[in-house]
This record gives structure tokens, sequence and C-alpha cells, in this order.
């Protein structure tokens, strides 16, 4: 067995506890998820989904969003599908 290393990485609390949550579900924990993760780069010489630098209409809302610009609020899905005519 190949010997084992530790990997220590920060991420925002909320995102690790409904991560975790999910892991769960699948019967995973994050060390499980990130050595998977890790072998799919190894596998595919690469990372295993595509990245891109967001385009200018990205940006600009990623802006907004941070600045609290432009922003709505939805209580429950059908408001959202009622503010979109769907």
């Amino acid at each position: 067995m190949p010997q084992a290393s530790t990997l220590s990485v920060r991420t925002d609390k909320d995102l690790k506890e409904k991560v975790g949550k999910i892991l769960h579900k699948l019967g995973l924990n994050h060390s499980a998820a990130i050595n998977m993760y890790y072998r799919l780069i190894l596998a595919r010489n690469k990372i295993p989904f595509a990245l891109k630098p967001p385009n200018k209409v990205t940006l600009k809302a990623l802006q907004d969003i941070e600045k609290g610009k432009n922003v709505k609020r939805f209580e429950t899905p059908e408001e959202l599908f009622n503010d979109l005519g769907i």
C-alpha cells in the first residue's frame, strides 16, 4: 500500500458542511472524495471539467452580485418561475 500523505485544505465552513451531507448520503467522506478527484486528474492528465475565464457578461454579473446590485430574491420556486414567465 502506498505511503499516506496529509493534505490540509481551507474552505468555507458552510460549503464543507453541505458537501459533507451529500458525501455521507453517497457513503463517502471528504478524504475519499478528494482522492477520487485527484485520481481523475491523474487519469485524464487535466482538471476533469472545463476551466475557462468568465466572459464580460458573467464578470459584470459577478461584480453586481458582490455589490448587491441587480439581485432578485425569491421565497419560493413559484415566485421565481412567475418572475421568469414560466
